[in-house]
């Protein structure tokens, strides 16, 4: 009797159990651009400047901070984004910024934050002009990371 009752329990435990496949969130591919051109980077993803020729910068959105109001709930903070990105020059030296760089500006402007970087012997001007959501989330829940995508423009400045 114990063994049926054992048995029993045992396939009704197994049968219970479902399979389920989580697809890990690979991240977004690395990519080259020119200098004047508007590109977005995603969570951990890396833009390497200029598009041809030598690299002078490579850019990577690092870490994000963000604040989001999921649907259904009220919030007193809409949804915003502000990148951490670690930019290496030629020489592969590395530094962090960390954005806003000032007092936060509200999405009403033509851009978010404007910053230079000095990298190179030379000065570039990083602008940050917008952020938006890939992938919306399920009712009630956050979105991801990676779902995330800010967009930025280097410009070189006059040596």
């Amino acid at each position: 009797m114990k063994s049926t009752v054992l048995v029993l329990a045992l396939a009704l435990g197994l049968g219970a159990c479902q399979k389920s496949t989580v697809d890990p969130q690979l991240p977004a591919p690395d990519f080259a651009v020119d200098f004047d051109k508007d590109f977005a980077l995603h969570y951990r993803q890396q833009a390497f400047l200029p598009g041809t020729g030598s690299r002078e910068l490579t850019i990577q959105l690092e870490d994000l901070n963000t604040t989001y109001c999921p649907e259904g709930l009220q919030c007193a903070v809409g949804p915003s984004a502000w990148p951490v990105l670690a930019i290496t020059d030629a020489q592969g030296q590395s530094q962090q910024l960390r954005l806003p760089d000032g007092p936060q500006r509200s999405a009403l402007g033509a851009w978010l934050d404007t910053t230079s970087i000095r990298a190179n012997g030379r000065r570039y001007l990083l602008t940050y002009t917008v952020w938006d959501i890939d992938k919306q989330p399920e009712k009630g829940k956050m979105p991801a990371l990676q779902d995330w995508a800010l967009w930025f423009n280097v410009t070189k400045t006059p040596r």
